[in-house]
């Protein structure tokens, strides 16, 4: 068995090894996260307590309030003792439900006494009023019906409901909902006589066979309270202006746990267009974004271990998050001053003081050569580029920042921005068609060439119109073409990937229903789709010639609920004068680019940040959203502000980015920081992209790139084409085909199929094997095995061996076997992760 093929089945193993590792690990936090959870910690010695809200008003005899009870330890901390809490106060004014339920006896003021850990605090309680109001469908019933689950999507939310009964999706048709329980087959579903004999009761109570189970216990308050409904004569909401609430506030705001098993209560409290509010609590639909970090179980969450996650609260069409932070054992920590070269610094220093975490130390200079390399160029520094860098005696800071300015804006660094962008814009043959996909990826090329300011590059796109061959950026709208099942043209695809691509929304999940984990209507979907009803299409007179035009006979969005035809309408912010623009994607596009847009910069940002790190301060960077909260909102909002102020200047922010000390942190970890994932402590190493690994071995073996559809020697990321086509490599190694506007599209995942195709695959063995490569010319001119050692971790790695590395390197000083060590060498080094990841 020669040698390169025992190291082959040992690397993969490695490969192997790190799959098995992966499953493990996900079994261990399946574990972690089980029903049990940790231990719940000791309480510490509390000195006094806290109410929140500090005093109780209550409004009418169905109006019920709680309290958080908080504990306040001797060095400042809130530990929440709402469930070991007792509750009294006068039975004549108040009465006390479920141990921590206040409801109005009579009108009055009165002092209700909170005890817990053996301390004792006072609670003014004003009551006007004791009328229990009648109980109205929108407004009580539709509610209850939420929290149960009955018109969640797996019952009868679903789009063809369950076994003949359908509700609209998490309630948001009340009418349609009301009709088909009170009216829909002949009234069967309520009995107006015997209520708890109605159906709508007897099915989730378990009475007659229900396929979604038992969901409903009779004596509950969910129960009761649809009995009393019907007794009163199943009524609507009079005016359903008021019915639904219009904003969620939720306490406490944030949620900060010392140690993995403390819990928390969480209040949440409707608030009505009216001005009235009432405790929603029991009926809230409440989740949480990790369930191994904290875990959910109605309105109390528990710390499973140290990390953050957010909790979600929905309650009839609103959403709130709430940011939860569990800390964890953290003795012996002792923070120590960071530097700041930037503002960038500043945050995450911050955040890391505050989850008590230290940052790893500097990169060394051969790290920073490497890495500022593959992320401005996708390739490696040639041998010759990194020695020139590493005996450089200026100043670290100094020489660093001197070699970032080189590289931004040069030939390489447009190649490989260009073909991010080619990503998200979707430049592929199938949809465009030979000669327009290279007019296209060419437009691309030259407006990251120019560094066009960002504004400007997403202006032109939106409002691009023309011929497809000389006016390129067309080419977008052609790509995101889409029709109806009866070949129509519709505007969906345009809108949906245009939110995600530059608003970072994924806008597509309210077209069938209103969003289920956002503010975003079905409604608003067909308003904002409308801008691009009439983007129209027609042949031109060049053989593949396409022109994309402004159609001003008409085109519009019709809304499938009503059929009535949607004005252009965004879901946010200044509604732009459309009747003043020229077509609708110019109002369109002067809002999206506006400086006063809040997701426009922000997301670009955030995107960029995560081409950086690995991942974004918002991640996934497309799917922003209020259940995704930002790990660091203060820096994400302050890169934001800076990128404006320069002008949406995309070179300024990748500089300042690369700049910063938090970009310069070594991939090494320590006690502090090894579990942190998303706080920037320490850099993430990242698996080299399909193309970086292909042109990358050229670069470190010194040969010509082979790329189907390309002149020998260009680079991979030179292809127009998302396809690929005949270049399996690039397909396996996750080379996106550019039809959807995720970034998720493009694969960065490990396999033995990988591991098996470098270790085993034409594309390293035959750059190490070609006899005209820099490894045979090196051999034969360099007679000093130390110098060919050193040359191959140079043009590979980027540094020098280490000792231990050159006494292993395996050659010998038998001329007759020199090349084949020499190449043995290169090999397992280009099969390794150090040259495989971006570290």
């Amino acid at each position: 068995m020669s040698n390169r093929l025992v190291k082959a089945l040992g690397i993969a193993a490695v490969f192997v090894a790190l799959i098995a590792g992966s499953v493990a690990t996900t079994f261990a936090k399946r574990v972690e996260s089980g029903e049990a959870g940790p231990l719940k910690p000791p309480m510490p010695a509390i000195e006094s307590l806290r109410l929140e809200p500090a005093a109780l008003s209550l409004a009418n005899g169905r109006d019920g309030r709680q309290v958080l009870v908080w504990g306040i330890t001797k060095d400042g901390r809130q530990i929440d003792l709402s469930d070991e809490a007792s509750v009294k106060g006068d039975a004549a004014l108040v009465s006390v439900v479920d141990g921590r339920y206040l409801y109005p006896v009579k009108t009055g003021d009165g002092i209700v006494t909170v005890s817990a850990a053996g301390k004792t605090a006072k609670l003014p309680v004003k009551v006007l009023n004791t009328d229990r109001p009648a109980i109205r469908f929108e407004k009580d019933v539709m509610p209850l019906m939420a929290s149960v689950g009955c018109n969640a999507g797996t019952c009868h939310g679903s789009a063809k409901g369950k076994n003949g009964f359908k509700l609209s999706l998490r309630g948001y048709d009340a009418d349609h909902d009301y009709n088909a329980l009170v009216t829909d087959l002949l009234g069967r579903r309520v009995n107006k006589v015997q209520p708890e004999r109605s159906l709508m009761l007897l099915k989730p109570a378990g009475a007659v066979p229900h396929e979604g189970g038992k969901v409903l216990q009779p004596g509950t308050r969910q129960y009761d309270l649809i009995v009393q409904w019907i007794k009163e004569g199943v009524r609507e909401e009079p005016d359903s202006t008021t019915a639904r609430p219009n904003q969620l506030e939720v306490l406490p705001t944030h949620v900060d746990l010392d140690l993995a098993g403390r819990t928390q209560r969480l209040v949440v409290i409707a608030k009505y267009p009216d001005g009235t509010s009432r405790d929603v609590t029991r009926d809230a639909v409440i989740t949480s974004s990790k369930d191994e970090v904290a875990k959910v179980a109605g309105p109390v969450l528990t710390g499973i271990r140290r990390g953050e996650a957010a909790v979600l609260v929905r309650y009839e069409g609103n959403y709130a998050a709430v940011n939860v932070s569990v800390m964890g054992d953290r003795v012996g920590f002792v923070w120590s001053p960071q530097p700041e070269y930037n503002f960038i610094d500043k945050f995450v220093n911050a955040k890391l003081q505050k989850r008590k975490t230290l940052p790893g130390e500097e990169c060394t200079d051969a790290d920073f050569v490497r890495r500022a390399y593959l992320d401005l160029t996708g390739l490696i520094p040639t041998g010759a580029q990194a020695r020139a860098f590493l005996e450089d005696s200026s100043p670290s800071r100094q020489k660093r920042e001197a070699l970032v300015g080189k590289l931004i804006g040069g030939k390489e660094y447009v190649a490989n921005w260009s073909n991010k962008w080619a990503d998200l814009l979707q430049c592929n043959k199938k949809a465009l068609g030979d000669e327009a996909v290279w007019s296209f990826r060419e437009w691309i090329r030259e407006s990251v060439s120019q560094n066009k300011p960002y504004d400007q590059f997403a202006y032109e796109v939106v409002t691009a119109q023309g011929s497809s061959l000389s006016h390129p950026a067309v080419n977008y709208y052609r790509a995101l073409r889409d029709k109806d099942d009866n070949g129509v043209a519709t505007p969906n695809k345009m809108a949906e990937d245009i939110s995600q691509t530059f608003l970072g929304v994924r806008f597509n999940c309210n077209k069938c229903h209103d969003h289920p984990f956002e503010r975003w209507t079905q409604k608003q979907y067909y308003e904002f789709g409308a801008f691009f009803s009439r983007v129209a299409f027609k042949e031109g007179r060049r053989p593949g010639e396409e022109v994309v035009f402004a159609d001003y006979r008409g085109g519009e969005n019709v809304y499938p609920k009503t059929m009535a035809v949607m004005a252009p309408h965004v879901p946010y912010g200044r509604q732009p004068d459309v009747a003043a623009a020229r077509f609708r994607t110019e109002a369109f596009a002067h809002w999206l680019t506006s400086k006063e847009n809040p997701l426009f910069a922000k997301s670009y940002v955030n995107r960029v940040w995560s081409y950086f790190f690995n991942v974004g301060i918002i991640d996934p960077v497309d799917d922003i959203r209020a259940s995704n909260q930002p790990s660091n909102p203060e820096l994400l909002d302050a890169l934001t502000e800076d990128f404006i102020q320069s002008g949406f200047d995309v070179q300024h922010l990748v500089r300042t980015i690369m700049s910063s000390r938090t970009y310069q942190t070594s991939v090494k970890t320590n006690r502090w920081n090894e579990d942190d994932k998303i706080n920037f402590s320490h850099f993430l190493p990242r698996r080299l992209s399909a193309e970086q690994m292909m042109d990358c071995v050229a670069i470190a073996t010194g040969t010509r790139p082979r790329v189907p559809g390309l002149p020998e020697g260009m680079r991979s990321v030179y292809l127009a084409d998302g396809l690929a086509d005949g270049n399996e490599f690039l397909k396996l190694f996750g080379r996106p085909k550019r039809e959807t506007a995720c970034e998720c599209e493009r694969s960065n995942n490990l396999s033995l199929a990988h591991a098996l195709s470098l270790v085993n695959g034409p594309m390293i063995s035959g750059a190490v094997s070609d006899p005209g490569n820099n490894i045979a010319k090196l051999v034969e001119k360099e007679k000093n095995n130390w110098r060919v050692v050193e040359e191959i971790y140079l043009s590979t790695l980027g540094r020098e061996p280490s000792d231990v590395e050159m006494a292993g390197s395996g050659i010998g000083t038998d001329p007759k076997h020199r090349l084949e060590e020499a190449q043995d060498l290169a090999w397992a080094l280009l099969t390794g992760p150090a040259f495989l990841f971006n570290r």
